[in-house]
């Protein structure tokens, strides 16, 4: 017991001397930063920033990163912020987002978790942006469709031709849809169907790029996006769909057990794709730019196959990286130390505490200053910093018990004392 109270004493002594203090979480303007600036040593040579949260329901986590990426793209350079939302729906609002207000840029462009009053400055943010030479892009890496770019395509391609106008936004309607059914046998007739509208489509957008180009003069990147995005309709329609209507049949009949099968390979093929379209990205359509991700702890952490209890250990976007995009990038997990957040639904998620002992959170909650920034990368596994070399309890959703190495997952961890649920706003079409 002696020893343990040792180790402990060492941990807080080495934690109080090299924690960063998080002064401020919410944006505001003309910011200082001086909270911040120890990031432009930690960051030296990092060319993508990831940036995580184990719940996407706490206020805090969305307004102090939403600081982060202001102070990234103003004082570091960092002019690409890819969310966990559909790469064609986060190109497309990025395009619209001078004209457009804010909200709607939000709404159209990201999964409805962050469809919060927190998000807002993000998304002002990045219209203000839009009068600099550099301005801050919006993009994404995820299969599942969010905001409305049934309706952009619609509009878009009604100039060239009004009827596979028309056929494109039900297509894409359909796709969306396809997401929740639960009847196999349908989704079989129609997995046809959408096959070969998606076929045309592709073939339209290849047969008519000087026109369709044209139309949007100001972004060269377009056309390949958009046929990117159609061919990952595709091989979604192909490849996806299926397991995930099985899964959401099975779950209706209360067969948790089949339904945990479907799921597990739907959540272990759609990070096969965000790995896949992340690099995309990095390399074919931002290839000289740099890059903020913005996504769960569970899809940007290094080796999610290795955390035990996690809801599916299986490897996770962060891991199937290439090893020249992990050797460049700096990933963050953000964890919560008490309150309430919410789930997917909005429900209250009460935080796990007091947190026990000898856990993550019991070990950063040492430290005495509210928020805390620990850089975790290039510490040896002395005596002093052995907590994050060795496997220890951390919360996912601040609710549920995960096992895991700290240093293994991540670089660093942005520590928050105390959450709360966001401001939702009502739901509409983006």
């Amino acid at each position: 017991m002696k020893n343990e109270q040792s180790l402990y004493e060492h941990w807080e002594t080495w934690l109080r001397a090299h924690a960063h203090s998080i002064t401020q979480l919410e944006p505001r303007h003309e910011d200082d930063y001086s909270d911040l600036t120890f990031l432009k040593d930690v960051l030296k040579g990092k060319r993508i920033v990831m940036l995580g949260e184990s719940s996407h329901g706490a206020s805090e986590f969305i307004s102090s990163r939403v600081r982060l990426v202001q102070y990234l793209y103003e004082e570091l350079g960092y002019e690409v912020i890819a969310f966990e939302s559909g790469l064609g729906e986060t190109h497309v609002a990025d395009l619209q987002a001078s004209e457009r207000l804010p909200e709607d840029t939000m709404r159209s462009a990201v999964i409805s978790v962050w469809h919060t009053q927190e998000m807002i400055p993000l998304f002002e943010f990045v219209r203000h942006s839009k009068q600099n030479k550099a301005p801050l892009r919006l993009s994404g890496m995820d299969m599942q469709p969010t905001g409305s770019y049934h309706h952009f395509i619609r509009r878009w391609f009604e100039q060239v031709n009004p009827s596979v106008a028309e056929q494109a936004e039900q297509l894409e309607q359909q796709f969306a849809a396809s997401f929740y059914l639960k009847d196999i046998e349908a989704y079989q007739k129609e997995k046809v169907q959408m096959r070969t509208g998606y076929e045309a489509l592709i073939q339209f957008v290849e047969a008519n790029r000087s026109a369709l180009a044209c139309i949007y003069p100001e972004d060269p990147n377009l056309i390949s996006v958009t046929l990117y995005v159609l061919n990952g309709r595709m091989q979604t329609v192909e490849h996806f769909l299926e397991k995930a209507v099985l899964g959401n049949k099975y779950a209706a009949e209360n067969n948790h057990d089949l339904a945990k099968k479907y799921y597990d390979e739907i959540t272990a093929m759609r990070d096969q794709r965000m790995a896949v379209d992340l690099v995309w990205v990095a390399e074919t359509l931002y290839p000289n730019k740099k890059i903020i991700v913005w996504s769960h702890n569970y899809h940007i952490r290094k080796e999610n196959e290795a955390v035990k209890n996690a809801r599916s250990p299986l490897p996770t976007m962060g891991g199937l990286l290439p090893s020249s995009l992990k050797q460049e990038s700096y990933v963050i997990g953000l964890y919560m130390n008490r309150g309430v957040s919410a789930f997917v639904d909005h429900q209250p998620a009460p935080v796990r505490y007091p947190h026990p002992e000898g856990s993550m959170e019991w070990i950063l909650g040492k430290v005495g200053a509210a928020n805390i920034f620990v850089d975790l990368s290039g510490q040896k596994c002395e005596r002093a910093t052995s907590w994050m070399f060795t496997e220890r309890q951390a919360l996912d959703w601040g609710t549920w018990e995960e096992r895991l190495i700290p240093r293994s997952q991540y670089d660093g961890i942005l520590f928050i004392d105390k959450v709360h649920i966001p401001d939702y706003l009502d739901e509409k079409d983006g």
